[in-house]
């Protein structure tokens, strides 16, 4: 660790020799920080440092460089007030969210707003027209767009990319290393294996003073390709209570020698979408936390991992099938993540791998008879059986035959025990374990259930029964256009199965698993669609009313994909049923989510297509036409759950100030009006309108706090005025009101 510390802080030295200007700090407050730079924020990454105000709004913001102001934009939603300089040594300033700006911006900002009859503008300026001076104020910090009061900062070099303020002259006091909160080992394929298990695996490290670093002491078994994420985050003196930041740099190591890393310096606006590559998206969606990748995914074009290529960093755990990763061989590997933040201090988190193949029951038949019970099974990466029996039913075992040695086959004969089920539990080299349960024929069959769990490239089917069963069930899956597969079943408990589908090896959309166990029959039917990166592709539920298209490019590797009716959610606004589209919890580029109207619906003009949150209920996506289907459609990021929904409700107006009858004693008072729509939502800001005597009014949207807001450029005249609001939703939805106030006579 201490020669990468070295290096690091090196590199940090050097680079800010060659990139670190004489630049003022851009605001007029002490310097802390509440994020930084690439930290993900839902399906992008920031692109700047944001500078805190403790709350509060109106510090002076303050031109870092000589040069021009070349751009200043207004809007309701992103950065709010926002100025770009551009400074005479090539880069571009950005100071956003700002509550104010300078005098001889607004007056320009506020000639452009009356002329257009708008909040919003977009303006450019030649360099002689707005120039400025090192120190010279350009506005002032605030909240409007998004978030709470603080500053967002960003730099960009000469071709229009962010760049990592941190490093490149704009300087914090941070003593602090990075704290490592969990680690996570996802499988990348159908046949790896974290222990036992086919899913992710997360668990958390714990600080050893004595040693200096983080540990998990537990050695965790891995086979096939392994993914390796981490959680972590950073803290800066000035707000060390207060804010978490993503930390500058992650490294890892394996065996010592490091096999992959990523640096936060600077990324293309058109691969800012890619940090759900960068972070773990499937891991996120599935409520696991956020972690950030050690291993580069297909699609991820982000510049932050040096020379590392596309599948780098992947651990083929007893696999040899990759050029690219991280091969490792059966036995032990020590994993070691180091994590810096900008100013080189570092914090260390180590833990250990155990390669080996985990035992496997490839088939097993038990032929019982009054006296015993003859047990024949074929096993992969097994070297010891074990036979136990419970008498009451599962809860207590006991040994029911000496242990013995084996290759690739079982074949033994164990004596009955009157109201017994028993047990065979094979071993590995290393300690893990597979076991079969079984119990005594009995004269009905049991009654079985089959559950899925998809994941991108298989699912794995969870099979339960209501009883032990007295042979080992088969699962075969099959398709129109191929063989039969039998499927490797394991034991999960005395009552469930599990095996595992791996789309990459079927050809059909429709896959029927059918089981069987001691008598009982069950089939069901797994639907998948395959979606190429280069050609694209569509699916379609079974009745036909639900569909994605996803344009060719527009997935970063081949998907595989369903939709299913789902009749769990219901809502009186909705238009037919609800339908969930997986995999949920894999990012692309884009697709276009069709739904179709069903039979008798007239009136098409306000139904769009919502997506079901779990934490805020159904959120509004689109409200798109495709008459030629008839029905709605939107594009979509990633799939979830759908469904189409009719707003016939108008936007509600709950207050407005100044209030019905009041008298105020200034002659440009500022009209609020406390504005919300619950449903489809208020997404244009010409669909409000702030009147006075009939005049409309160059009017502020501050979505995040449900509330418009003007104030008239002229004077009114003492007496009575009337207010009118009059807002619109997304599906054309209108709600007025009207109320009237007066303006008093000054007592100066």
């Amino acid at each position: 660790m201490r020669q990468w510390v070295l290096g690091l802080m090196m590199g940090f030295l050097m680079g800010g020799l060659s990139r670190a200007q004489d630049y003022h700090w851009p605001m007029e407050a002490e310097r802390a920080l509440t994020s930084t730079f690439g930290e993900y924020r839902g399906g992008r990454l920031h692109a700047a440092i944001d500078l805190k105000t403790w709350g509060k709004e109106g510090f002076p913001v303050l031109a870092v460089s000589e040069g021009y102001i070349y751009r200043v934009r207004t809007s309701p939603w992103g950065y709010g007030r926002a100025v770009y300089v551009k400074l005479d040594d090539g880069r571009i300033a950005i100071w956003a969210h700002l509550s104010q700006f300078s005098e001889k911006i607004e007056a320009y900002v506020q000639e452009e707003q009356d002329r257009r009859e708008t909040y919003s503008v977009n303006l450019f300026f030649r360099r002689d027209q707005l120039p400025v001076t090192k120190g010279e104020i350009v506005g002032y910090s605030g909240s409007t767009g998004i978030g709470v009061p603080h500053l967002h900062f960003e730099l960009r070099d000469g071709e229009n990319r962010p760049i990592n303020p941190l490093t490149n002259g704009f300087d914090i006091t941070d003593t602090t290393p990075p704290t490592v909160t969990a680690l996570a080992l996802v499988p990348l394929t159908a046949d790896s294996r974290i222990g036992e298990s086919t899913g992710p695996m997360t668990f958390p490290p714990t600080w050893n003073r004595k040693l200096g670093k983080y540990i998990y002491t537990d050695t965790v078994g891995v086979w096939g390709q392994i993914g390796v994420g981490v959680a972590t985050y950073d803290r800066a003196d000035a707000s060390l209570l207060t804010n978490k930041l993503a930390p500058y740099r992650l490294l890892m190591q394996v065996d010592a020698e490091e096999v992959f890393s990523a640096t936060l310096e600077d990324f293309g606006y058109g691969m800012t979408h890619h940090g759900e590559l960068d972070r773990n998206f499937m891991l996120s969606q599935r409520g696991l936390g956020r972690f950030q990748n050690l291993y580069r995914m297909p699609g991820n074009y982000l510049p932050f991992y040096g020379d590392y290529r596309i599948g780098d960093g992947v651990l083929h755990a007893g696999n040899t099938g990759s050029r690219t990763g991280r091969h490792l061989t059966p036995g032990i590997h020590r994993v070691t993540l180091l994590a810096a933040d900008a100013k080189a201090n570092v914090c260390e988190v180590a833990f250990t791998l155990r390669v080996a193949e985990p035992p496997v029951i490839q088939s097993l038949h038990v032929e019982w008879s009054d006296r015993d019970l003859r047990v024949r099974a074929r096993c992969r990466g097994a070297n010891r059986a074990q036979f136990a029996l419970s008498t009451d039913a599962g809860h207590t075992w006991q040994s029911a035959d000496k242990a013995q040695s084996i290759q690739s086959e079982v074949d033994q004969t164990v004596r009955r025990k009157p109201k017994a089920i028993y047990r065979l539990t094979l071993s590995g080299p290393t300690g893990s374990e597979a076991e079969a349960i079984f119990s005594p024929p009995e004269p009905d069959p049991p009654a079985l259930s089959v559950h899925p769990e998809y994941f991108p490239e298989y699912v794995v089917l969870t099979l339960r029964t209501d009883r032990s069963l007295s042979q080992w069930p088969q699962v075969v899956a099959s398709s129109d256009s191929g063989r039969p597969v039998a499927l490797v079943t394991r034991q999960l408990d005395r009552l469930s199965y599990q095996a595992v589908v791996d789309f990459r090896a079927q050809t059909s959309r429709e896959i029927t698993i059918e089981v069987q166990a001691d008598g009982a029959r069950l089939e069901t039917r797994v639907i998948q669609s395959r979606i190429e990166k280069k050609r694209g592709g569509d699916m379609a539920s079974a009745d036909g009313m639900a569909m994605v298209r996803i344009a060719p490019d527009g997935v970063y590797e081949t998907l595989f994909g369903r939709i299913l009716a789902d009749s769990t959610l219901t809502d009186a606004r909705m238009v037919g049923s609800a339908y969930r589209f997986m995999p949920d919890d894999v990012a692309f580029e884009k697709a276009e989510v069709i739904l179709r109207y069903p039979e008798g619906v007239v009136d098409t003009s306000k139904v769009g297509i919502y997506t079901w949150d779990t934490k805020k209920g159904w959120v509004f996506q689109d409200i798109g036409r495709d008459s030629g289907l008839y029905a709605v459609n939107g594009e979509v990021k990633h799939l979830g759950v759908f469904a189409l929904l009719v707003d016939n409700d108008g936007p509600e107006i709950t207050a407005i100030e100044p209030s019905d009858g009041q008298t105020v004693f200034e002659s440009r008072p500022t009209l609020r009006a406390a504005i919300r729509d619950t449903s489809s939502g208020i997404w244009r800001e010409e669909d409000i309108e702030l009147r006075i005597d009939g005049q409309r009014l160059i009017s502020e949207y501050d979505p995040e706090e449900n509330l418009a807001f003007a104030r008239p450029r002229q004077a009114l005249a003492a007496g009575v005025h009337q207010v009118e609001v009059v807002v619109r939703d997304i599906c054309g939805n209108e709600t007025r009101r009207r109320q009237t106030f007066s303006v008093g006579q000054s007592k100066d």
